[in-house]
């Protein structure tokens, strides 16, 4: 019995890592820009997007992020530097779109975010790029990054 549990949870620790590695080469889920706006959420349940959608999808909708009054380039500073303390990684960047990409330590699955400034707003969508669900995990991040966005923003002298 005890080694049939053992076999299991191998087995079930070789899928993961074999999902981790998949999605580490799997095509990003940041599609960009498209007619202004981000790409709407698929209908799995691991993606979140402020720009696509409506409030009442409550699977995949958030909140835009507010943004105090600073210059375009100072936001984009401290946006940078907050994704890079919660472990976000910046792949690309366009004078007003931004795509990071995170890696979870153990199984290394990577999500996409992608940020669009909108005047006075930040909009944002967090995807997985394999799997079903992300038990939240992306919903959690865009509040997370809303958190740690506010604080920061607030300590920048205009």
């Amino acid at each position: 019995m005890l080694i049939s549990l053992v076999t299991l949870l191998a087995m079930v620790a070789l899928v993961f890592a074999g999902l981790g590695w998949w999605s580490a080469r799997a095509a990003p889920a940041a599609p960009g820009v498209v007619n202004d706006r981000l790409a709407a959420c698929d209908p799995a349940p691991h993606c979140v997007c402020s720009d696509a959608g409506e409030s009442s999808d409550t699977v995949h909708w958030v909140e835009p992020i507010g943004l105090p009054v600073l210059s375009d380039e100072t936001r984009w500073r401290v946006i940078r530097e907050v994704l890079a303390a919660s472990g976000g990684k910046v792949e690309r960047q366009e004078p007003s779109y931004l795509h990071a990409t995170y890696t979870s330590r153990v199984f290394r699955f990577v999500d996409d975010v992608e940020m669009r400034m909108d005047g006075g707003r930040l909009q944002v969508r967090s995807s997985s790029r394999v799997g079903y669900s992300d038990l939240n995990a992306n919903r959690q991040r865009v509040e997370d990054l809303r958190s740690r966005l506010m604080v920061a923003m607030a300590g920048v002298k205009t």
